[in-house]
């Protein structure tokens, strides 16, 4: 099989805080991944752990996390950290909204795969999600 069989479905989980009420972006990205068709999970969290648990409770390939609010390198290392401990490091996580620059190098060095700042494309998001879920050990799993 190669990495367009369409027999792999990417299942996608995007999340936001519950105390940002800020949806539009991330629901935008949800809409554009579906009509890509990927299947995506949609959740607010209150804690890291949360995110964790529901990726692998769901199976899903790719993690989004959206901040406006802050707190994001805190965050995602919390996050980053739950996968490993549940021994699901492998599962990438993604980062956007308001991410201020200087934050981008810890992010990354706790292992965020991208990070999407405002005005990156559609496009250019939705491709990314396909690109990290062709790698997933379940899309290895179809081959």
């Amino acid at each position: 099989m190669t990495n367009d069989d369409p027999r792999f479905v990417p299942r996608v989980l995007l999340t936001k805080s519950f105390i940002d009420s800020h949806d539009r972006a991330i629901g935008t990205i949800a809409k554009a991944l579906r009509d890509d068709g990927m299947e995506v999970v949609l959740i607010d969290y209150r804690v890291a752990d949360e995110i964790a648990g529901t990726a692998i409770e769901e199976d899903v390939d790719v993690i989004g996390v959206s901040f406006m609010s802050g707190g994001q390198v805190d965050t995602t290392r919390s996050l980053v950290q739950a996968l490993r401990d549940a021994g699901h490091e492998e599962l990438p996580v993604v980062v956007g909204g308001t991410i201020r620059p200087f934050d981008i190098p810890d992010l990354e060095a706790c292992g965020v795969k991208a990070v999407f700042r405002g005005g990156e494309t559609l496009a250019a998001v939705v491709e990314t999600f396909r690109t990290l879920a062709l790698g997933s050990p379940r899309q290895s799993a179809v081959d």
